[in-house]
């Protein structure tokens, strides 16, 4: 006779693979990507398949380690996305429309050029090309691109200083300026060259004892 499958197992055959999103419950799961730990309140997201009986299986990354699915073409497919806070669902709208949140992360070298720059013996065509090829906008007078090159060279600095460091000092350089000091190793690194750039996030103004969080509309030009 001819084996048929079960209406469950069927159904369980077609189903495709799912995501979701949203801050660590607990530190006890690890990075598929980075192997790390992923530490509690970081964003992560999570590639939901059929597991070999009837239940899911969910491997969680970082949002820094996972790659935009090629099969994901709307937010609204990424289960827990509307439950999040405005901050969180800015950095996975930016993760969604770049192809990951600071998609190629520079070597090195390329950072330590970059923070050499001296603006002032820069031409505009020169000041132009170094602003696209950091992803800053290149529009503006010759003053204004200078202003924007010269932030780039600070915050290039700071970068060439902390992407030395390792996680356990990323994070006592954090914990010393009471920032917070959830994330993986990029969330790490960005929060402490903004405070070199910037200075420390103050506490909550309102109830003075939350950490704050921030989330910039551009990577220069803000002032902070």
């Amino acid at each position: 006779r001819t084996a048929t499958a079960s209406p469950a197992s069927s159904s369980r055959a077609v189903v495709m693979t799912s995501y979701q999103v949203g801050p660590a419950a607990s530190n006890r799961a690890s990075c598929k990507g980075c192997k790390a730990k992923i530490d509690k309140g970081a964003l992560r997201v999570g590639t939901v398949t059929p597991g070999p009986g009837d239940y899911d299986v969910t491997s969680w990354r970082h949002l820094e380690c996972q790659k935009h699915p090629k099969n994901l073409t709307s937010l609204d497919e990424l289960a827990g996305f509307s439950g999040l806070d405005a901050v969180d669902k800015a950095k996975v709208e930016a993760w969604f429309n770049n192809s990951g949140v600071g998609a190629k992360k520079r070597s090195a070298d390329e950072v330590e050029s970059v923070a050499q720059l001296n603006p002032k013996k820069m031409k505009a065509a020169e000041m132009k090309k170094t602003l696209k090829a950091n992803g800053i906008d290149a529009t503006g007078s010759k003053d204004e691109l200078q202003g924007k090159v010269q932030e780039t060279v600070k915050r290039a600095a700071a970068e060439a200083h902390y992407m030395k460091m390792t996680v356990p000092q990323l994070k006592a350089v954090l914990e010393a300026n009471t920032q917070l000091k959830g994330g993986a190793k990029q969330e790490l690194l960005d929060r402490c060259v903004d405070g070199k750039v910037y200075g420390a996030l103050p506490r909550c103004p309102q109830c003075g004892g939350g950490v704050l969080r921030v989330v910039y509309p551009s990577q220069t030009g803000h002032g902070g």
